[in-house]
């Protein structure tokens, strides 16, 4: 009888610190699910050669002064040579709303721009197609190179859907599917009017994705460019803030690292071994609230760098 109720008192004993140790470990995974380790951020980003890295449609955006800590600590936590120099062949900071540059080198320099041709693109093609017009996938579009967006040949979409894998996830089919549908030459001459139209003088496109080194431009042209888009077709810049979309079977995440930062308003990344990685961004930055262009060419590491260049705003 002793020995029954040894038995039955060891399990009911057994049974409450196994409850209570679940109890406790889902209060640690809760903390632990709200919370943002800076040292993974910096990690994170450090990490730049794997573009496929993206931040959950669910994350949570941080208060502004919750989100300063954050992007201090990410810094600090950073390679020393990550904080204090920046690699980038050329960048540029401007506050768009005085006008004035806070930091520039090398903003002249011609350098291939990768993908962020393909905010060029976006520009044209809402210009020049309307947005119901049905524009198929074809076998020659799919075989451009990559298919981040997971097309199949044969697909159709609207003019005004194709532009969300276009800017999300940087989908080169997207990008010859426009130029396609208009006709490619008449399409690639139409982005080099654009640019000359606004003065971005010294940039040059030869194709409407990017995968071209001969899609070049200058740090200074692609403020102007960025610029302009968020005056006058900001549709464009809420595109590529945008966490995710779904169209039918298709579900586009955004792999910008900055999604989750309320500071971030929008831009457009870029890689090409002829180009490295490359980066145009907007945030709204300090007391007053002022827009900034970061442009970042020629960069091995361009979220470490595009930290190092935001640690250079007075706020």
């Amino acid at each position: 009888m002793k020995s029954f109720f040894s038995i039955l008192f060891g399990g009911l004993f057994i049974l409450l610190v196994t409850i209570g140790l679940f109890s406790l470990g889902t209060i640690v995974w809760k903390n632990m699910a709200y919370q943002v380790n800076p040292s993974v951020i910096a990690n994170a980003l450090a990490s730049d050669s794997n573009d496929s890295y993206y931040i959950s449609p669910t994350t949570t955006r941080y208060s502004a002064g919750e989100e300063e800590d954050v992007i201090n600590s990410a810094a600090l936590s950073l390679p020393k040579n990550g904080v204090e120099h920046v690699g980038a062949k050329a960048y540029l900071v401007k506050d768009m709303t005085t006008g004035s540059v806070i930091v520039n080198t090398n903003t002249d320099q011609l350098l291939p721009i990768a993908s962020l041709t393909k905010l060029v693109t976006a520009v044209v093609a809402r210009k020049l197609i309307s947005d119901s017009a049905h524009i198929t996938i074809t076998k020659s579009v799919m075989a451009t190179y990559g298919n981040t967006a997971e097309f199949t040949a044969g697909e159709t979409f609207s003019a005004g859907n194709l532009i969300y894998p276009l800017l999300m996830v940087s989908s080169n089919d997207a990008a010859e599917a426009y130029a396609e549908y208009y006709g490619r030459a008449k399409f690639i001459q139409a982005m080099n009017d654009f640019t000359q139209s606004i003065g971005a003088y010294r940039t040059y496109f030869s194709d409407s994705s990017g995968l071209d080194p001969r899609d070049v431009s200058t740090a200074n042209d692609l403020a102007i460019i960025i610029d302009w888009i968020r005056k006058n077709d900001p549709t464009i810049i809420d595109i590529t803030e945008l966490k995710a979309y779904t169209i039918r079977s298709h579900t586009w995440v955004n792999p910008t690292h900055f999604l989750s930062w309320s500071y971030y308003i929008g831009g457009k990344n870029g890689y090409l071994p002829e180009a490295d990685r490359t980066n145009v961004s907007l945030f709204k930055w300090g007391s007053k609230g002022d827009v900034y262009a970061i442009v970042v060419l020629g960069s091995s590491n361009r979220d470490a760098d595009t930290i190092a260049l935001l640690k250079k705003i007075k706020p």
